[in-house]
């Protein structure tokens, strides 16, 4: 009898972590290897835990979250995407992890298919392989990092259960284009097959051409939305995000949430009665400028040093191509930080495909993002 679940044979510590935990040798790093946004939680947030504590607030919550946190989430969730679900329709979860990891527990049996569409986030492929199922990828390198639905029905087969669609994306910055959503929505209707919406980055846009996938009436039935606070609203360790189904689907999704975590943090789902106060939209906006601004001084700094660099459309990433430069990403990426201590990620990280790519991201203040790139900038003046 194994000692250990079998499953855990076919995954490993996600390579994101290794390679910034391999950095931390480097003396005066830079590091533009993580998602962490730069600027602190907004104040009417943290405010309002503090009140939680004062008054006391830090007993259980409901299962799927406090009534009055779903119901702030649900018009948090009307006023921005136009995205419209009852109070029976959303679990508040421990991140957007642990939601994802309950909808896939509650959806696939042994033997199920799950295509990802890649370069993609290295979190999805482990849950997969943990529920004993398969993942497909679809490369979008050569559509601009864009799914197509002509692209994703040659993967379709019999065993296809689900699809995971991130937009924004991690790690390219890409959002679907108006017509490329529309043409997913109306193809995957057809299907029946699960969809997975991770739409943790969406609003983190420099696009005006972002359309949830809520939105789309036909694909309600198989449609499973997860996002979060941790990007957005600067709050990654809050550890608070939120999945919105059918009722159908979402129950069986809260029987896992449950024997998972039980609720998440009273103190944190109370605070999330602030995401809507003006002063935390302000926040936001001010925050989303500083990312546009640290995008397009990169690009423009990057393209001029030799790299293919296309401005994203949402996001705090560059996904860029070292073929320029004759080396692949891992040792451009070991190189970089042994010669000039700036630490990025290896492209293979999001797929075994993007050896020739690495990944950047640029939510840290300027003088650092400035010295980075000049950093950068004389390393492959060098290749």
């Amino acid at each position: 009898m194994p000692l250990f679940n079998k499953n855990l044979s076919k995954i490993q510590t996600s390579k994101i972590r290794q390679f910034d935990t391999y950095c931390n040798q480097f003396k005066d790093v830079i590091k533009l290897t993580l998602g962490q946004p730069l600027f602190p939680t907004p104040a009417p947030v943290k405010e309002k835990a503090v009140e939680a504590l004062r008054n006391n607030i830090t007993t259980y919550t409901p299962n799927r979250g406090a009534q009055v946190t779903r119901e702030t989430v649900l018009r948090y969730c009307k006023q921005h995407f136009g995205v419209g679900y009852d109070l029976e329709e959303i679990i508040v979860g421990v991140g957007t992890t642990e939601v994802l990891a309950a909808s896939l527990c509650a959806i696939l049996n042994e033997g199920d298919e799950v295509i990802i569409p890649a370069p993609a986030y290295s979190g999805y492929e482990p849950l997969v392989l943990l529920n004993n199922c398969t993942v497909k990828t679809v490369d979008t390198a050569s559509d601009g990092f864009q799914l197509t639905a002509e692209n994703l029905k040659k993967h379709i087969t019999p065993k296809t259960k689900c699809v995971i669609l991130t937009d924004p994306s991690n790690p390219t910055g890409a959002s679907l284009s108006r017509d490329n959503r529309n043409e997913l929505a109306a193809f995957l209707a057809t299907t029946g097959i699960f969809v997975i919406a991770d739409e943790v980055y969406n609003r983190i846009l420099y696009t005006n051409d972002y359309r949830s996938f809520g939105t789309y009436p036909e694909l309600r039935k198989q449609l499973i939305i997860v996002n979060s606070f941790s990007k957005s609203h600067s709050m990654t360790g809050w550890r608070l995000g939120w999945v919105l189904a059918g009722k159908e689907v979402i129950n069986e999704i809260a029987k896992v949430h449950q024997y998972c975590v039980t609720a998440a943090s009273t103190i944190g789902q109370y605070a999330l009665q602030a995401v809507l106060d003006p002063q935390t939209e302000k926040a936001l906006a001010h925050m989303t400028a500083s990312y546009r601004d640290n995008m397009e001084y990169a690009c423009r700094v990057l393209t001029h040093a030799g790299f293919d660099c296309k401005p994203p459309q949402g996001a705090f990433y560059l996904y860029l191509s070292t073929a320029n430069f004759g080396i692949d990403g891992d040792t451009f990426a070991r190189r970089l930080v042994q010669e000039t201590s700036v630490a990025i990620i290896p492209g293979d990280a999001f797929g075994d495909a993007y050896k020739d790519y690495v990944r950047l991201s640029y939510c840290v203040d300027r003088p650092t993002l400035t010295e980075a790139l000049r950093r950068i900038t004389g390393f492959v003046s060098k290749l």
